[in-house]
């Protein structure tokens, strides 16, 4: 995941991975394992990589699919479905 999540967000920010790499002071090498899943950055490296790429580390890391909170418009069904997944978190924890 965090390959593909590396990569969708380097080419959305219209960088190269050269420029990522110096962006983080490392090789550009290291940088190509990374997003080839050859090698795996370090949790702090993920918050760094995220802070270069303008997106959170949540979204690099696959906890989050939408790469940036702000572009997203959620439709009518989305609000009703997480209208109902609140409702129904605070109807199971108060039980």
């Amino acid at each position: 995941m965090l390959k593909t999540r590396l990569k969708l967000a380097r080419l959305k920010k219209g960088l190269t991975q050269k420029q990522v790499a110096e962006k983080l002071e490392i090789s550009q090498a290291m940088y190509q394992k990374w997003e080839q899943g050859l090698r795996n950055p370090k949790q702090d490296t993920i918050k760094r990589l995220a802070i270069a790429l303008e997106v959170s580390p949540e979204y690099l890391s696959g906890e989050l699919y939408i790469i940036n909170l702000e572009e997203y418009d959620p439709s009518e069904e989305d609000i009703k479905k997480i209208n109902q997944l609140v409702a129904n978190y605070f109807k199971n924890k108060n039980s």
